[in-house]
């Protein structure tokens, strides 16, 4: 085909015209489509969140989380509607942001959007037993809703807003949740968003106890009972693992834990001389409180004493139980005991203390604690048989324990020491740190405190101010043990010996002093099994054997004596009623106490302990020492109502059996098998 000129000249205009267009006119990109989804100012109940939106074909998008670190990434070109994965976030405001990645590379901003959090409060007890009250931890200031679901069906109540550091308590009625099992579950509201309610917490299960438990028995002391040092054993029955209190004229004077089969038992002394009235308050695990037991009239004093001055008023008992507050009986009123005539002339009835009175023990610092009131006194030992009992924990001490111990660290540790293969470091010497990072001084004085609040910690605590007091009386103990009864004793008997004297703490006593205090607080041993003496004194450098002696000797004699005056010092203080009678009657319980087991441990012969030495020298006489400290110290504490005698000997039975094996073993067996 023949083009004309002016054919020529048009298109070359058009195309000088389409250049002119691109350049003054670029192409818009493809518009950006990606958004998210979820609203601004949306609301989740729940501390998991999941943001959404929408995008282009052809697009990628990467999401921020509140705290601006990469939350997803969305590079799927072909996914139009996309969602986050879930993501954990605090309670409060969360803002996100977003960009979009086009096809051509080009960028975009995404809308931000914050949402609003709010997951479930949590809540305590879980598997307890309570009279009704539960107690969590909440948002400051946040309205709390309960969710009981039991058989008669699901109720929701409210409850009081949450204190300001997030403490919350709520208390069922009786109408809506009785005495049974429930599921319960606990969500929570902004105070200033109401509306916005938080999703329900996970089910926790409880049973709510509101039936007072019957009345204690008490099988002795029996009626007419005359005490002429004021001392008396309460024993009787109750409901296992409640608390009994028991008053003597409206004096509380002993609480303890009901055993697992049912029996109790509570020494006391009695304040005054006199003419007493015996009664037993009993609180189940709930909180629930017990009528007193029937009245059982008791003597103090030898025959014509003079008898105390009539009591106008009796304290109140204090009660213990994870519940504040006693049941309320069915007019919202605290259980009353029986009341005494208002002339006086008889005894008063225990009363449960009053939900809206403070506590007087929360303030009193004389309140006694009952810290070593289950030391018996020789008398006392020898009634309960306790003399034939000691010598039969004398024999499982040195038969079970301390030879079993003593053959497996001088004949089988050492070679599985010494089997081990060493493949680094053999000829490299020991590098000793010149500036450890706690001062010797900063590491005794904490291992003390903590010794104490373990010793303290191991009988019924409660917030309460008397038992700093106790907390106190304890560490003041443990600083007479081990200042006096090792520290002084180990350096007077090296300078007689003219021996340097080191003293060091023990390896591991912290371990040791914990492990008697679980004993004692979950096994309810009373007395309570204490580790005193934390620190122990050797003879260092090159010195004669019979020196190294003295200072073992020394030390074991010095624990020794503070421990039987400690306990003859803690007889002549009870009763004890104030402050400082109860700190001084304590402390005397802490040295008898601590002193006493923790000679078991000092003699055994291993290690640094002083028995190492003594059964060096002389093993006769160290079998002496052991087999009367043994016998001493089983006398007390193995006489005790709850004291786990047969389960202990069975464990050490199977200690003893696996150690000797190991010796046997490493002794005969393994050297003709090389």
């Amino acid at each position: 085909m023949r083009r004309t000129p002016f054919a020529t000249a048009a298109l070359g205009l058009l195309a000088v015209a389409a250049v002119t267009a691109g350049v003054l006119f670029p192409a818009s990109p493809a518009a950006a489509a990606a958004s998210f989804a979820t609203p601004d100012d949306s609301f989740f109940g729940s501390n998991t969140v999941v943001i959404q939106g929408v995008k282009d074909a052809g697009s990628t998008v990467f999401v921020n989380g509140p705290d601006g670190s990469a939350y997803c990434d969305i590079d799927d070109p072909e996914v139009v509607e996309w969602a986050c994965p879930p993501l954990e976030v605090a309670n409060g405001s969360a803002t996100f942001t977003g960009v979009e990645t086009l096809g051509n590379g080009d960028t975009q901003p995404l809308t931000p959007i914050t949402v609003r959090v709010l997951g479930a409060p949590a809540i305590d007890s879980a598997g307890a037993v309570t009279t009704g009250r539960f107690t969590g931890t909440a948002e400051p200031g946040a309205l709390i809703r309960l969710q009981i679901d039991g058989d008669g069906g699901t109720v929701q109540q409210a409850c009081p807003s949450a204190l300001a550091d997030g403490f919350w308590s709520c208390v069922v009625d009786g109408a809506s949740a009785p005495s049974g099992r429930y599921s319960v579950r606990a969500g929570q509201a902004a105070p200033d968003r109401p509306a916005d309610f938080s999703g329900y917490s996970p089910a926790i299960s409880v049973t709510i106890d509101r039936d007072r438990p019957a009345s204690p028995v008490v099988t002795a002391p029996a009626p007419g009972t005359r005490t002429t040092d004021g001392r008396l054993e309460t024993r009787g029955t109750g409901e296992p693992s409640a608390t009994v209190q028991v008053f003597a004229s409206g004096t509380l004077l002993c609480e303890t834990t009901v055993a697992a089969a049912g029996g109790w038992s509570c020494p006391i002394g009695l304040p005054a001389p006199g003419e007493w009235s015996i009664q037993v308050l009993q609180i189940d695990p709930a909180g629930n409180f017990s009528a007193p037991s029937a009245a059982v009239g008791v003597l103090a004093g030898p025959a014509g004493a003079t008898p105390r001055p009539p009591t106008p008023e009796g304290p109140e008992p204090r009660p213990t139980a994870p519940t504040p507050s006693p049941s309320p009986s069915p007019e919202g009123e605290p259980t009353p005991a029986p009341t005494a005539p208002g002339d006086g002339s008889a005894p008063l009835s225990p009363q449960p203390l009053d939900p809206g009175a403070p506590a007087e023990t929360g303030t009193n610092w004389g309140t006694p604690t009952g810290f070593g009131s289950a030391l018996p006194t020789l008398a006392q030992v020898a009634e309960r048989g306790g003399l034939l009992l000691g010598l039969l924990v004398a024999l499982g001490y040195l038969l079970l324990i301390a030879l079993p111990l003593r053959a497996f660290a001088t004949i089988a540790l050492p070679r599985l020491r010494s089997g081990g293969t060493r493949m680094l470091g053999r000829n490299r010497p020991a590098v000793v740190d010149p500036e450890p990072l706690l001062s010797p001084t900063v590491t005794a004085v904490a291992v003390f405190g903590v010794a104490a609040v373990l010793a303290a910690l191991s009988g019924s605590v409660a917030w309460e101010v008397r038992y700093l007091r106790l907390t106190a009386a304890i560490g003041l103990g443990l600083l007479v043990l081990n200042a006096i009864g090792v520290a002084v004793s180990g350096r007077l008997a090296g300078r007689v010996g003219r021996a340097p004297v080191a003293v060091q703490l023990l390896p591991g006593i912290l371990f040791t002093a914990a492990a008697a205090a679980v004993l004692t607080r979950f096994g309810d041993l009373r007395p309570a099994l204490l580790i005193g003496v934390l620190v122990v004194a050797s003879a260092v450098g090159t010195v004669r054997m019979r020196a190294r002696v003295a200072v073992a000797g020394a030390q074991l004699a010095g624990v020794a004596l503070l421990a039987v005056l400690g306990w003859a010092a803690h007889d002549l203080l009870t009763p004890s009623t104030g402050f400082w009678m109860s700190l001084w009657s304590e402390t005397a319980a802490a040295i008898a106490l601590g002193g006493l087991g923790s000679l078991l441990l000092l003699l055994l012969p291993i290690g640094q302990y002083p028995g190492r030495a003594l059964y060096a020298v002389s093993r006769p006489l160290w079998a002496a020492a052991a087999l009367i400290t043994a016998a001493v110290a089983g006398a007390i504490f193995a006489a005790g109502a709850n004291f786990p005698l047969v389960l202990l000997t069975l464990v050490a039975a199977a200690v003893a059996a696996v150690l000797m094996a190991i010796t046997s073993w490493v002794r005969w067996v393994e050297p003709t098998l090389r």
